[in-house]
C-alpha cells in the first residue's frame, strides 16, 4: 500500500553531514524516516518516533564520520584489514595520521630508498652508544690535542679564547647540544662581525672534533641554520698615506719595524709576518718566501722586495729565527699608533695620534704597488689573492706620483730617522 508525505520535513546536520528526517503514514500508521546517502546511494531509516529517528540520524552522521565499517559497506577481507590496523594503532582516529606521516616519508625519500632501508641505516649509526662527555671537559681535551700537536701560540690561543667562553655557557654534556644553542652564543657575543665569523669557525673545528673522536654521531650538524658572519666588512678601502706610515716606522722598536716594513713594502699578511722566519728572507737576491705551510691559500709564493724594504731589513736582519719577537702585534702594533701623537708645544701644535686602520699597510701596499705597476694581475699573484678580491677588498686608486712616495721611505743615519721624499709642489 502506498505512502504519503505529512507535514514538513525535518532536517538533523552535524560535522557537514545533513540527513532529512520526513515524517510519513504507512497502512494508516505514522512514521519518521530518516533519509540520507552514502556512497552515491539512498539510504532510509524508519522509526516510529521522532526520537526514535533523531537517534538515528545521529547514529548514521556517526558512522559517516568516522568511518565505519557499516557505513563503507568494506569487503569482509577488507573490513578484516581495515579492523588490524585501528588495533594496531590504537584507535581509529591514528589511521589518518599513520597515512600522513607514510605519505611524507615516500615523498622525502623520491624512491631511492624504502622506509625500512632507511631504518636499519639508522640502526646501524645508533647500534653503538656514545661515549658521554660534558663540552667543559671536551674543550680541555681538545685544547691538549692541540698541544701535542704543535699547534702555533696563536692557534691554541685562539682556541681558548673561544672554546672556553662556549663552555662557560653551555653547561652540559655535548650529545645535548643543539644548533639553536650555537645560535643564541654567536648572537650574544658583544663583537664585531669578523670576530663573530672567527668564533663560528672555531666552534665548527670544535664539532668536527667531537665526531671524529667519537663524542658526536657522523650525520650532526651543529651549525644547520646558524647565521654566517661576513669575514670582511665591505666599505671604503682604508690605506695610509707616505706620512702616516713614516710617522709609524719612526715609532716602532728593533722587535716591530721589520714586522711593519714587510706589511708596508711586501705586503705579506699579518699571520704570514708573524709566522715569517729569517731563512725565508733572501736579501741578495730580493725575494721574500711564503711557504705553503705559512700561507692562508696553502700555496708557496715568492714576494719581490723593493730596495727601501732591503734597506730596512739589512739593519736588523738574523741569521735564523723569527722575524718578529712578540707574541701579540696586535697589542704592540695599537701601542705603536698611539705613540704617534705629539703634545703640543711653543714651538709646533698638537699632533693627533695616526689612526689604526684593520689590515691597512697591506691594503696600502696593493694600491701603491698597482699604482707603480699598473698590473693588477701581478699584483694580486705578490699578494696572494685573486684579481677580483683584490679589486673588490683591498685596492683604493692612487697616483703613481704618491706611489713613487710610499716606496722612496727609507732609513737613515741614526736608525730611527725616516728620510721622506718631499712632496712635489701642486
Amino acid at each position: 500500500m502506498k505512502t504519503k508525505a505529512a507535514n514538513t520535513p525535518l532536517e538533523y546536520k552535524r560535522g557537514g553531514i545533513t540527513v532529512r528526517i520526513r515524517p510519513t503514514i504507512k497502512n494508516g500508521t505514522k512514521y519518521f524516516v530518516a533519509d540520507y546517502r552514502v556512497k552515491g546511494q539512498r539510504k532510509l531509516v524508519w522509526r516510529s518516533t521522532l526520537a526514535d529517528a533523531r537517534a538515528a540520524a545521529s547514529d548514521a552522521v556517526d558512522k559517516i564520520v568516522t568511518g565505519q565499517v557499516e557505513v563503507l559497506e568494506l569487503t569482509s577481507a577488507d573490513r578484516h584489514a581495515y579492523l588490524r590496523a585501528c588495533e594496531a594503532l590504537g584507535g581509529i582516529e591514528k589511521i589518518d595520521t599513520a597515512c600522513q606521516l607514510y605519505a611524507d616519508a615516500m615523498k622525502l625519500l623520491s624512491g631511492r630508498a624504502t622506509l625500512a632501508e632507511v631504518c636499519r641505516e639508522w640502526m646501524k649509526r645508533h647500534a653503538i652508544a656514545l661515549p658521554k662527555i660534558t663540552v667543559a671537559d671536551a674543550v680541555s681535551m681538545i685544547k691538549a690535542d692541540a698541544k701535542a700537536d704543535g699547534k702555533s701560540d696563536a692557534r691554541k690561543k685562539q682556541l681558548a679564547n673561544v672554546l672556553d667562553r662556549f663552555a662557560g655557557e653551555m653547561n652540559q654534556q655535548v650529545h645535548t647540544l643543539e644548533p639553536n644553542l650555537v645560535s643564541k652564543h654567536l648572537s650574544a657575543l658583544t663583537l664585531s662581525e669578523r670576530s663573530k665569523r672567527n668564533h663560528r669557525d672555531v666552534l665548527g673545528f670544535f664539532f668536527r672534533w667531537l665526531i671524529l673522536k667519537g663524542y658526536l654521531p657522523k650525520a650532526t650538524d651543529l651549525l644547520e641554520g646558524v647565521q654566517k658572519y661576513s669575514a670582511r666588512k665591505i666599505g671604503e678601502i682604508e690605506i695610509y698615506s707616505p706620512d702616516e706610515v713614516a710617522r709609524i716606522i719612526n715609532q716602532a722598536d728593533a722587535g716591530m719595524l721589520p714586522f711593519i716594513v714587510i706589511q708596508a713594502f711586501a705586503g705579506l699578511r699579518h699571520a704570514e709576518v708573524d709566522r715569517l722566519e729569517w731563512q725565508e728572507i733572501d736579501l741578495d737576491d730580493g725575494f721574500i718566501e711564503v711557504v705553503a705551510a705559512k700561507s692562508k691559500t696553502g700555496e708557496r709564493r715568492l714576494v719581490p722586495m723593493h730596495d727601501n724594504l732591503k734597506a730596512w731589513l739589512l739593519k736588523h736582519r738574523q741569521p735564523r729565527g723569527k722575524v718578529c719577537p712578540y707574541t701579540n702585534t696586535t697589542k704592540q702594533l695599537l701601542k705603536i699608533a698611539k705613540s704617534t701623537a705629539r703634545a703640543a708645544t711653543d714651538n709646533s701644535p698638537k699632533i693627533p695620534a695616526v689612526e689604526w686602520k684593520h689590515n691597512g699597510l697591506r691594503h696600502s701596499f696593493i694600491s701603491y704597488r698597482v699604482a707603480e705597476t699598473a698590473d693588477v694581475s701581478r699584483v694580486a699573484d705578490e699578494a696572494g689573492n685573486s684579481v677580483a678580491i683584490i679589486r673588490q677588498h683591498y685596492l683604493r686608486r692612487v697616483k703613481p706620483a704618491e706611489a713613487a712616495r710610499w716606496f722612496a721611505i727609507t732609513p737613515e743615519q741614526p736608525a730611527n730617522i725616516v728620510r721622506l721624499p718631499k712632496q712635489k709642489a701642486a
